[in-house]
């Protein structure tokens, strides 16, 4: 069985050239499925409620619906640069070269490849600390002598890379596949924090409900509120997966940037409602105390642990659907590159039978699972590595999130006066979308240096760590892109940006 690779020319060289993923595999709601399953509503409100409360104590529904707006604005911004032909795959690296240059573009689908792998090396060890808590709620905590607790942090790798394994083999066998699997465990999450939230609205026992918590001038200070929003981003970051897709959609150039703005609006409310029931339900030091498992103790405070294991499945499925859901758009990411040129041509080959990029797909499953194993030897505790996870991802995806949007109002440019729709949802929106998080990003890293007090350690808790992680990751696509472009001189390096026609948004 023999695969194939090959290198398209030009910037971001289209779907139709070299090697092709399998088309019209997903329909529009398949890839709504999948904007949403790759934000992990319960794995965002399990593992970020509790650092919200930390920022903003009990303002966290305010800035969960602040975020909202810029982070729609960059999903706009997707929605036009998906309208770009061919479909390409590479999305957020595609666009950035496409209308900033090469340079931007290989910093943004750089950037895209290195947070999905931070992401995937510290939600695979939680997914398997899930399972071993799952077991516990059930009564069994060893077998055969053997601790099966999630103290037993060899065990909890062990299983966090054989969730990996798991979902490396369904990316690897066929993109409809995945999205079937996703429906399943996305109908999973959604029904059970739901159901408990709407629990939560009568049980009380936390705080109770005034519309400062929907007031973001009740945040106390800019420090705060920009920690706050980076913690926010993370909670919507992953809708953009549905464009890395585009390629294998019927109607690729509308339905995945459709799927995104639908994506957005189902999240809204699920967040909304959370957030609020979680803080009627559990007091802000109990939110702190649990802020790695935020919705387990919501769960077990209502119904107890037995039925709050119900909670855990929900956590559980919603890991498992975001590791898949990651791996989904770093691979395709790095297909599109390799295609174009700008990284090796093994990420470029395409499986004969299931049309997938079966090699990158198992580099990239591999390498988050040995990067799994050196986070936890940082020797701080897993919720403390998911907290520096969660603020370094946010800013990285602030990043390329914001790229895409000044992509977008400066490809569109010469047509935005066609008419106020243009104007406003291609241009203006993604615009102060592109501004709100490039300007959160920088002030929350420099917020997070200066709360160091100038002592740096290796620590997944050290404010100073936590920013140099994001700053190292950007850095290190410069002698990598020049790297790439000694070795490789592709025609996609020399490309010369392009601008939409004046009536292309007519």
């Amino acid at each position: 069985m023999t695969a194939t690779a090959a290198t398209g020319a030009g910037s971001g060289g289209g779907g139709s050239a070299g090697p092709i993923l399998k088309k019209g595999a997903l329909g529009l709601w398949d890839d709504t499925v999948i904007a949403v399953s790759s934000t992990a509503p319960a794995y965002s409100i399990a593992t970020s409620m509790g650092l919200l409360g930390v920022a903003v104590l009990l303002a966290g529904p305010a800035i969960i619906w602040v975020a909202f707006i810029p982070v729609t604005g960059i999903a706009f911004a997707y929605y036009y640069m998906n309208r770009v032909e061919p479909p390409n795959c590479g999305a957020a690296y595609h666009w950035a070269a496409k209308a900033l240059g090469p340079v931007a573009g290989f910093s943004n689908g750089w950037v895209v490849i290195m947070t999905d792998l931070f992401f995937m090396a510290f939600a695979g060890p939680q997914g398997g600390a899930a399972l071993l808590q799952l077991f516990n709620a059930w009564g069994v905590t060893s077998i055969g002598g053997m601790d099966f607790t999630p103290a037993n942090t060899n065990l909890t790798i062990i299983v966090g890379v054989g969730f990996l394994a798991l979902v490396t083999y369904m990316v690897l066998v066929g993109i409809k596949i995945a999205a079937t699997f996703q429906w399943l465990l996305l109908a999973i999450e959604y029904v059970i924090v739901l159901g408990f939230s709407i629990i939560g609205f009568f049980h009380k026992g936390g705080s109770g409900f005034t519309l400062d918590w929907l007031n973001p001038l009740s945040v106390g200070g800019w420090g705060p509120f920009a920690q706050g929003m980076v913690v926010a981003v993370f909670f919507y970051w992953g809708w953009d997966t549905a464009a890395n897709l585009n390629e294998e959609t019927e109607d690729g150039s509308l339905n995945p940037g459709k799927a995104g703005i639908i994506g957005m609006f189902l999240l809204l409310v699920l967040f909304l409602i959370a957030s609020i029931s979680i803080q009627e339900t559990l007091t802000p030091a109990e939110i702190q105390a649990n802020s790695a498992t935020t919705l387990t103790a919501f769960a077990d405070k209502m119904v107890g642990q037995q039925w709050g294991s119900l909670a855990i499945l929900a956590f559980l499925s919603s890991t498992v659907a975001t590791l898949q859901t990651t791996l989904l758009p770093s691979v395709r990411t790095a297909f599109s590159m390799g295609r174009d040129g700008m990284l090796g041509p093994m990420w470029a080959v395409v499986h004969p039978k299931w049309q997938t990029p079966w090699i990158g797909t198992l580099v990239m499953g591999g390498l988050a699972a040995g990067i799994s194993l050196l986070t936890i030897g940082l020797g701080s505790s897993l919720g403390a590595i998911v907290g520096a996870g969660v603020n370094a991802i946010g800013l990285l995806v602030a990043f390329y999130y914001g790229m895409v949007g000044i992509a977008c109002v400066v490809y569109y440019r010469h047509s935005l006066t066609n008419n106020i729709r243009a104007f406003v949802f291609a241009g203006v929106f993604p615009l102060f979308g592109a501004l709100s998080l490039f300007g959160v990003g920088i002030y929350d890293t420099w917020y997070l240096w200066t709360g160091a007090n100038g002592t740096f350690a290796v620590s997944a808790s050290n404010g100073e760590f936590e920013v140099l992680v994001p700053a190292v990751v950007l850095i290190a696509a410069v002698p990598i892109y020049l790297y790439q472009r000694a070795r490789r001189h592709p025609a996609s390096m020399n490309a010369k940006p392009e601008v939409a026609p004046a009536n292309a948004l007519a």
